[in-house]
């Protein structure tokens, strides 16, 4: 079984990632941490005690991966919302259950930052299965509470999750093999698209794109 994460906003800087939440939300995130071993860093804030928004971004001041950077981020040009992230306690099984059914998840990935302990679906290109549409998967190891709770809490909250994609059929199936039951909203488009309704620390609403 899954539950929904986190969502990432990738970026070429973490500026540019910043900027680009600010201008749709009127939300500016904190600093979060560093990844040394994808070469990259994010900003960070709850939507409440077990999940949040991320702002993720090449560092310029890391070691370079000897691979390619996870969330496609080598290619990116853009700010764009393009991942979500949901958590299992069961990733080797959600990965093999996603090839059955024909959909290349990569391998159960360990990574860790302080003492925060995980493992994360990771496809050798650095690619988001289905182009863009499937969520990547987390396997939190770090016994206790989920890392969100001691994220910053600056308001934001998330309301729903829309995503148009080619692959709609594809993405159901997976979703329903992997026994999600709280669906983002999923419409068939010629291209990816993902759009996040939010609601926001005065009670309105905004779409982060």
């Amino acid at each position: 079984m899954i539950t929904f994460d986190h969502l990432a906003v990738t970026a070429p800087t973490l500026q540019a990632g910043a900027d680009h939440v600010q201008a749709q939300t009127g939300v500016i995130l904190p600093m979060g941490g560093e990844h040394p071993q994808m070469g990259t860093h994010n900003r960070i804030a709850r939507f409440g005690t077990d999940s949040y928004l991320e702002i993720i971004t090449p560092n310029p001041a890391a070691k370079p991966p000897a691979r390619p950077r996870w969330f496609n981020l080598d290619k990116v040009t853009r700010p764009a919302l393009s991942a979500w992230i949901v958590r299992t306690n069961d990733i080797d099984g959600c990965i093999a259950k996603a090839a059955e059914l024909g959909i290349d998840m990569g391998r159960a990935t360990p990574l860790k930052r302080g003492a925060l302990n995980w493992r994360f679906s990771l496809r050798d290109d650095g690619s988001i299965p289905l182009e863009g549409a499937a969520p990547l998967i987390i396997q939190w190891d770090t016994p206790g509470p989920h890392p969100a709770g001691n994220m910053p809490d600056l308001g934001l909250r998330l309301h729903r999750l829309s995503i148009t994609t080619p692959h709609a059929d594809e993405l159901r199936a997976l979703l329903a093999g992997l026994g999600m039951s709280d669906l983002p909203e999923i419409t068939k488009g010629d291209a990816f698209h993902m759009a996040a309704r939010l609601v926001l620390p005065d009670g309105k609403e905004a779409t982060l794109t």
